[in-house]
């Protein structure tokens, strides 16, 4: 099952233990010319708006929130992630729910592996090779990695990414006014002969607390046939508040 964030969304999401959604100060670009992961901290709380379109131009909004349950002494940790409201949402032939997932990451940051709860069934995907920006990158330079993603002893899922971090900028969303590094990737895979390619914009806080994800952006095109109706055309992501 795809949940690319986040990440995760995502998710890949990643956090920062100051209070109540106030802004993080603003780094200058010469002193933070190269990305360096900053894990978070157990305990912290994001709330995120997320949006998305689908083929069936329905425009799906709800809230997502990421607590991080465990950080460990090798810098791995682990990130509880789901919507508060636990609507049950289907649009066409796709099941758009958010259901409660447990993510696991590396010390880099990169996704390792979930555990999807849909009631009492339980799904688990392992993550081989290295999803995402690497755990230090200077600006202008990038990563193209392969990687592969295997749920409940199935049959791997192989996924070709290519990313840029392209540039430090100042970004204001609802959270506050943040310095900000700036990636931008296309991921590519195909399921039952389709193609699906995902282009993302992923802002990261650069003011050296930590490393999580202030705003994401995502749109997605499929070729080698039609995807199936309800499919995502657009997605979005942005941090409302933290503690």
């Amino acid at each position: 099952m795809h949940r690319t964030i986040l990440a995760g969304l995502i998710a890949a999401v990643l956090l920062s233990a100051c209070g109540g959604g106030g802004a993080s100060p603003a780094a200058p670009a010469s002193a933070a010319a190269t990305y360096r992961f900053m894990p978070p901290k157990v305990g912290e709380h994001l709330v995120y708006a997320d949006q998305q379109v689908d083929t069936l131009n329905n425009t799906l909004n709800r809230s997502v929130v990421d607590d991080v349950t465990a950080v460990n002494a090798d810098g791995t940790f682990a990130i509880h992630e789901e919507d508060p409201s636990h609507d049950h949402i289907v649009s066409g032939a796709v099941d758009q729910t958010l259901y409660p997932t447990d993510f696991s990451y590396t010390a880099a940051g990169q996704l390792a592996s979930m555990t999807i709860l849909r009631g009492t069934a339980a799904e688990h995907c392992a993550f081989q090779g290295s999803q995402g920006a690497p755990a230090t990158l200077a600006v202008g330079t990038g990563w193209n990695t392969q990687y592969t993603e295997t749920c409940d002893g199935g049959a791997g899922l192989a996924y070709t990414q290519t990313g840029t971090l392209a540039g430090i900028e100042t970004i204001t969303i609802a959270a506050g006014t943040f310095s900000a590094y700036k990636f931008v990737s296309t991921t590519t895979w195909t399921i039952n002969g389709i193609t699906r390619t995902e282009s993302a914009t992923r802002w990261r806080d650069a003011s050296g607390n930590d490393s999580r994800t202030l705003k994401m952006v995502r749109s997605f095109a499929y070729s080698g046939g039609t995807p199936a109706a309800g499919s995502p055309v657009t997605a979005s992501r942005e941090l409302q508040s933290y503690r």
